[in-house]
């Protein structure tokens, strides 16, 4: 789509499937500075309201989680704002773009995107982990793509920095902390990047949008197959 060409290039899509992680911060941005405030408006409506529920996950405590259509006509149909609808357009926009580049197995775009809410100063935060373990058969989670919303965010006072751990067989490399600031991506391998939420300070709510693209049902990992079809 010509809304993101500019998003991700080949050379991006060639380090992803070196294993790097994306720190991206397109320009022009998806959206003009006013379209992140009115999304950063309607994704805080949506996150205090009834539209997202406390997360039970004991290593994800303290947060609040909701699903969006990524569809334009349903997510204008559930009331979302205009900006809200073009972010999540683009963002089903990119997974096109990474297998257009080149990725290794078919992918799939799921119908939801995940909004999740940290609110500041409550120890709300997401402990280290990988967003698909290897013992997790039904999870097909092959890249995460993150979006952040959050206009007017400084880490310094903030907090609430996304924490990239280093890949265990590289010893020596240290923790990486994205700030999350209106505009940025974070794009990785589900299996592969181990990260954290950390605690945003009081007064300071931290909003997020999560797509997991999936690869194909009917692709089998080389692991888990039993014998070469021959």
């Amino acid at each position: 789509s010509p809304m993101v060409e500019h998003v991700l290039t080949a050379h991006h899509v060639a380090r992803l499937r070196s294993g790097e992680t994306l720190v991206l911060d397109p320009s022009p941005s998806l959206l003009p500075p006013e379209g992140f405030a009115a999304c950063m408006a309607d994704l805080l409506r949506i996150a205090k309201g009834t539209g997202a529920t406390r997360s039970g996950n004991p290593c994800n405590e303290g947060s609040f989680h909701g699903m969006l259509p990524i569809n334009a006509s349903t997510a204008q149909a559930s009331g979302l704002s205009p900006h809200t609808c073009a972010l999540l357009r683009q963002l089903g926009a990119i997974p096109h773009l990474i297998e257009r580049h080149g990725w290794p197995r078919p992918l799939m775009l799921p119908a939801m995107v995940q909004l999740g809410y940290y609110p500041g100063g409550t120890g709300a935060r997401y402990r280290p982990h990988l967003d698909r373990w290897a013992s997790e058969v039904n999870n097909r989670r092959e890249i995460t793509i993150l979006v952040y919303v959050n206009v007017g965010w400084d880490a310094q006072k903030m907090g609430g920095c996304l924490r990239l751990h280093p890949d265990p067989n590289s010893p020596g490399e240290d923790c990486v902390d994205v700030e999350p600031l209106a505009g940025r991506l974070v794009v990785f391998e589900s299996g592969k990047c181990m990260h954290e939420v950390c605690e945003a300070m009081p007064g300071c709510d931290r909003l997020a949008l999560t797509l997991w693209v999936e690869y194909e049902e009917a692709w089998q990992q080389p692991e888990r197959n039993m014998m070469p079809v021959l």
